[in-house]
């Protein structure tokens, strides 16, 4: 007899992997990220460089949002963007079930020269309006950082905690301690408080800076507090996430600079002005005036020759956080609440998103497609279990487990789960990454100029990634106007 439980497919969207079914998920298959070049490379693989066949003024190493936003401030130049993935977009890709655009990776944003940008490339503004929810105990909280917290069903001890925390974070003078802050662990900071609120940034942290509160920065839990909980009017998003910014970008770029952007194209070797990748199994070396390594910094220090001992040492100390992004498709409307919904500790669901928000917060038909995408990063000693499909599997059917019991009756509507997996999405921001190590990473090296979001300090996102590639386009121009 056919059960929901075992009508429900299970997929992940993305580079084809092998497919390897639980009982629980007939016709499912795995895919993500293709690392297996990436992989040689990191295991000392060596390889025959070819003589540069092309001559461009800038090749961009990554076509990750950081990279993307390089190639459109540098339009006007010749340049060339190369991208390992089929795909442009990074942590930032968005695709579509049923009409429904749904996110694989980075949500929303407030950051306004990125909301200029989007503007520029001729992107409509879609503000969020909605103070995020919380499950708490397995209740489902409304406006949890509004009203929420007094009704939340918490003791009124961790109530108090909570507001008083929250009291103490405004009035701290963040910018005059942010060496100090930036160089302890957010752990320390939140001791005189009860354990509830470290359990809540043990699962808030690694969905917005990537570590729990023992590896976080205490300059970046304390400045949370600006921004986290929904409270920021001026948030904004797309159905889909911004990975909808990712396929715009790509599509002004290629309006404005033809044939410039190369994908399934993974760079091997790095030598100052010489570039070589693999690509339909040739490999091929380009030269530049400026080569802009807006990859992550842990691919970068492999592939790169010649890295002296200062961005050597830097880029060896960041660390990177896996994570799952699984995307509930139901035939009717599971949720439609709030946009952002939280969850602390110890539940494998740190939040969850309406994928459509933005354009059916006021749609009252419930009998329509959905989505709830639901972030599940993983802790660094798991990472090798991202890899493992039936452990993939198995957190999907957790996830749905988890929604049916917060909505009961939720099993019944679902009819596919979208697993994108990731292995280095996210780097952590640890104590000392702000003030001490992105620094050293920034520097300009020879033809090397550094960009993503990994190198700018603070949280990896669309923002960060955003100021990465506006201060290495005007270091590159620079360069270009003296040559």
């Amino acid at each position: 007899m056919t059960t929901r439980r075992n009508a429900i497919r299970y997929l992940i969207a993305g580079a084809t992997a092998s497919a390897c079914p639980l009982d629980a998920a007939p016709q499912s298959q795995l895919a993500g990220e293709d690392n297996q070049i990436c992989h040689k490379v990191r295991d000392g693989a060596r390889f025959d460089i070819p003589a540069p066949s092309a001559d461009y003024e800038v090749v961009i190493v990554g076509g990750g949002p950081s990279g993307l936003m390089t190639a459109w401030q540098l339009r006007h130049t010749n340049f060339l963007l190369l991208e390992k993935e089929p795909r442009l977009g990074g942590n930032a890709i968005s695709e579509q079930w049923r009409g429904v655009w749904y996110s694989t990776g980075a949500a929303y944003q407030s950051y306004k020269p990125l909301e200029e940008m989007c503007v520029e490339i001729g992107m409509p503004i879609y503000r969020i309006r909605s103070v995020d929810a919380a499950v708490i105990n397995d209740t489902l909280v409304p406006e949890f950082w509004g009203n929420g917290l007094a009704k939340s069903p918490y003791p009124e001890r961790v109530k108090k905690s909570f507001a008083q925390f929250v009291k103490d974070m405004q009035a701290l003078d963040a910018e005059k301690h942010a060496e100090k802050l930036d160089n302890m662990p957010f752990s320390e900071l939140l001791k005189p408080y009860v354990p509830e609120l470290k359990l809540w940034f043990d699962n808030f942290g690694p969905n917005n800076w990537g570590a729990d509160a023992e590896n976080t920065s205490a300059l970046i839990g304390a400045t949370s507090m600006d921004w986290g909980g929904g409270l920021d009017q001026e948030r904004y998003t797309w159905s889909g996430g911004l990975g909808r910014i990712s396929l715009a970008l790509e599509q002004a770029i290629d309006k404005a600079a033809p044939g410039r952007l190369r994908k399934s194209a993974t760079v091997v070797h790095v030598d100052q002005g010489k570039v070589t990748f693999l690509r339909g199994g040739e490999l091929q070396t380009v030269s530049a005036k400026a080569v802009v390594i807006a990859c992550p910094k842990f691919i970068a220090r492999r592939i790169i020759q010649g890295l002296d001992r200062e961005h050597a040492e830097a880029m060896a100390q960041l660390r990177y956080q896996p994570y799952l992004v699984i995307n509930v498709c139901s035939r009717e409307v599971i949720y439609n609440g709030s946009y952002d919904t939280n969850v602390p500790a110890p539940s494998p669901i740190v939040d969850f998103n309406v994928a459509d928000w933005v354009e059916n917060r006021e749609n009252r038909d419930t009998e329509r497609p959905g989505v709830l995408t639901c972030y599940v990063p993983r802790h660094e000693a798991e990472r090798v279990n991202v890899l493992d499909d039936a452990y993939c599997y198995k957190m999907g059917e957790t996830v749905v487990d988890l929604i049916d019991r917060w909505f009961p009756g939720a099993r019944g509507k679902i009819e596919e789960v979208h697993i994108y997996r990731r292995g280095h999405p996210m780097c952590m921001s640890v104590p000392g990454l702000t003030t001490r190590v992105a620094p050293r990473i920034r520097k300009p090296l020879g033809k090397l100029f550094f960009a993503h979001s990994d190198v700018e300090g603070g949280i990896t996102e669309y923002t960060t990634a955003h100021k990465a590639a506006v201060r290495v386009s005007r270091e590159v121009k620079s360069v270009l106007a003296r040559v």
